[in-house]
C-alpha cells in the first residue's frame, strides 16, 4: 500500500512539472526586433526590401562582416560578433547592399549559426550574407554579388579579428575567380546548421586540430542569455512553407522623431522661410502707432506740415471762403487736421471746406498781423 502511495505521488509530481515548464521554443517578433535594435540604428523603408535596419556604425567602406571571428560549433560554422547588438541581425535574417542606404539588415525569423555563403580555394576562404531570397533547399539563382564577398587567407579564417587580414577589395574579382561556392545550409534536428567549408581544409591550413564546441557554449549567437537547442529550432508552421533567410515585415513601425531621412537639402535643416506676403514680416509696423498724417490720408503732393488754428482777435471776422480748391467732405476726415494754402491776396491763409481758418506759422504772436480788411457785421 506504502508502494502504491509513492507511486501516485510520484506521478503527480511529475505532471505538476510538466505544467510549470517554460515553453519548448521562444518565438521572435519584428516588436523584439524593434525595441532590440532601435538604440544602435536607425530603421528604414527601402524600396525593394521594404523595412530595414542600419547600424550607427555604418560608413561608405563599412561591412558587416569585417568586425568578428568563427567558431567551429555542433551547428557548424558561427559567427560570433564584436558589436554587442550583433545577436539578433548575424543569426535571424540577412544582411543586403541596398542601392539607396548602403548595406542594411533585412529581418528574418529563423535562427542559424550564420545566413553566409562560403567560397574556398587553395589559398583564401571567403563569405557574403545569403541574399533576402534564399530559401533552404531550393535557392538556386539567388547568389550573393562577388562585391559582397570578404575574403581572408585560409590560415587566417581563425583569427580573433578577421578585420586585420581581410584582402584588400580591390583583388576580390581575381579570388573570385579562382575559387568556388559552398552553400551548406541545411537543417539538422529542427536546427539551420551551416557546414561551410570542409573542417579538414581548415585544419590543414591552421595546422592544428578543430574541434566543434556546443552551440550553448558559444557566446553572442542568441538574443536568449542562456542558449537552448530547443530554442534554436524551427516553428513546425515555416518549416511546412520553406526556410527562408528574411520575411517582409508587416508591423507598423513607430515614428521616430529626428530620425527621418528626407531627400534633398530642406530635409538637413530648418524649413525654408514662406515668400507669401503673410509670412513675410512687415516693415512698415512700426509706423501704425502712430496717428497717419495729412500725406498719408489724402496723397496730395502740395501739401506741408499741418498747422493748429489761429486765435482770432475780438472783431474778427473768418476769412473767405472758395479761393482754394479743396477736397470734397465726404473723402476727408473730421478730426484730420488740414493744410494750408497760402493765397496771392494779400497773403491771408484762406479756411478749409468746413470754414476754419489756418494759421500761419511764419507769422508769430511777436509779429504784428496784416490788419484784415474792415468788413461790416452783417454785410
Amino acid at each position: 500500500m506504502r508502494s502504491v502511495r509513492s507511486a501516485v505521488l510520484a506521478v503527480m509530481l511529475l505532471c505538476a512539472a510538466g505544467a510549470l515548464s517554460t515553453p519548448a521554443h521562444a518565438e521572435v517578433s519584428f516588436s523584439f526586433f524593434y525595441s532590440n535594435l532601435s538604440p544602435h540604428g536607425a530603421w528604414h523603408v527601402s524600396a525593394e526590401y521594404g523595412r530595414v535596419w542600419q547600424p550607427d556604425v555604418y560608413a561608405a567602406d563599412w561591412n558587416p562582416y569585417y568586425d568578428g571571428h568563427w567558431v567551429y560549433s555542433d551547428c557548424g560554422w558561427a559567427w560570433v560578433s564584436d558589436y554587442r547588438w550583433g545577436a539578433i541581425p548575424y543569426h535571424y535574417g540577412t544582411w543586403v547592399p541596398d542601392p539607396a542606404f548602403g548595406w542594411v539588415w533585412v529581418p528574418g525569423y529563423v535562427w542559424a549559426p550564420s545566413w553566409v555563403v562560403f567560397r574556398s580555394g587553395p589559398d583564401y576562404i571567403g563569405w557574403a550574407p545569403v541574399s533576402p531570397q534564399f530559401s533552404i533547399g531550393a535557392s538556386y539563382g539567388y547568389g550573393p554579388p562577388a562585391g559582397s564577398f570578404v575574403f581572408v587567407s585560409a590560415n587566417h579564417f581563425l583569427a580573433p579579428r578577421v578585420r586585420t587580414y581581410v584582402v584588400p577589395t580591390y583583388r576580390t574579382p581575381v579570388i573570385v575567380n579562382n575559387t568556388r561556392v559552398i552553400n551548406n545550409l541545411i537543417i539538422e534536428r529542427n536546427v539551420v546548421v551551416n557546414r561551410g567549408p570542409d573542417v579538414r581544409f581548415v585544419e590543414r591550413a591552421h595546422g592544428r586540430k578543430v574541434r566543434p564546441v556546443p552551440i550553448e557554449q558559444v557566446s553572442r549567437v542568441s538574443p536568449n542569455h542562456h542558449v537552448r537547442r530547443e530554442d534554436l529550432a524551427v516553428e513546425p508552421r515555416r518549416m511546412a512553407r520553406g526556410i527562408r533567410a528574411a520575411e517582409p515585415a508587416v508591423e507598423p513601425i513607430p515614428e521616430r522623431p529626428g530620425r527621418i531621412i528626407r531627400a534633398g537639402r530642406e530635409g538637413r535643416g530648418a524649413p525654408l522661410a514662406s515668400t507669401s506676403p503673410e509670412a513675410a514680416p512687415r516693415r512698415d509696423a512700426h509706423r501704425e502707432a502712430r496717428p497717419r498724417t495729412q500725406r498719408e490720408i489724402t496723397g496730395r503732393q502740395d501739401v506741408g506740415r499741418s498747422q493748429p488754428e489761429r486765435p482770432r482777435s475780438r472783431g474778427e471776422v473768418a476769412p473767405r471762403q472758395g479761393r482754394s480748391a479743396a477736397a470734397p467732405p465726404a473723402a476727408r476726415r473730421p478730426e484730420a487736421a488740414d493744410s494750408p494754402s497760402v493765397s496771392t491776396e494779400r497773403g491771408q491763409p484762406h479756411g478749409n471746406a468746413a470754414g476754419r481758418p489756418r494759421k500761419d506759422r511764419s507769422r508769430e504772436k511777436s509779429k504784428p498781423h496784416p490788419k484784415a480788411p474792415e468788413e461790416k457785421p452783417g454785410s
